[in-house]
């Protein structure tokens, strides 16, 4: 395992922590509501997600959940679920406080709960499982195809490091822009966010009907 491989390990987590996705918005909510570091413990959450799953695709664990379908099944429903969830409750939280004419930020759970939430919604998204499935046999060099476990953990740690790299610069920005920008703007980026979610989710469950009603 050479240099080079560690270093597209690194660009593979930063690259695909980069796509407009559900993580990313959340970050980027969480940047600029709450500050830097509640942004990090967003991306540390995901970073974690987008290594374990690279290591699992590593491992060959990913292929055996892409030849049953109806484990595919099974995460598109949950993960559909999973966000429409978050965005209604986004959605639901900021129509509260504009009832009660509230312009305060809405408090939030510790920073390890949020790393969790993360976590979970990396590993369950559907999108994120079959981009390291696939990608986790491509950029294996052709000279060492068969890693040791101490290898695939430290691809799995250079994954990681890409994604938090990233996210944490999404959490910055996100920050800088949430410092100058007043309460009710924030709120604005957070009903946003919660129609993303929603909308994520549908296409996931959408892909389920769709399935379920061929068969």
């Amino acid at each position: 395992m050479n240099f080079m491989y560690l270093l597209k390990c690194f660009f593979l987590g930063f690259s695909a922590a980069s796509t407009i996705g559900p993580i990313f918005v959340l970050t980027f909510n969480k940047g600029a509501v709450y500050g830097f570091w509640r942004g990090f413990a967003t991306a540390l959450g995901a970073a974690i997600g987008d290594g374990l799953l690279f290591l699992l695709g590593l491992l060959g664990v990913l292929n055996l959940l892409e030849s049953s379908k109806k484990l595919m099944l099974i995460m598109d429903l949950v993960g559909g679920l999973v966000l429409i969830f978050l965005g209604f409750h986004m959605m639901l939280s900021q129509e509260a406080k504009k009832d009660s004419k509230q312009i305060e930020i809405p408090s939030v759970g510790p920073a390890y709960l949020t790393v969790f939430k993360s976590f979970i919604l990396t590993v369950i998204n559907p999108l994120t499982i079959l981009f390291f499935m696939f990608m986790g046999i491509q950029i294996l060099p052709q000279e060492d195809m068969f890693l040791s476990i101490n290898q695939v953990f430290t691809s799995g740690l250079m994954v990681a490091s890409g994604s938090l790299s990233m996210l944490s610069l999404v959490s910055l920005c996100a920050s800088l822009l949430g410092s100058v920008i007043n309460p009710r703007t924030i709120k604005i980026v957070s009903y946003i966010t919660g129609i993303i979610f929603i909308a994520i989710g549908v296409y996931f469950l959408g892909d389920f009907v769709m399935v379920i009603g061929k068969k």
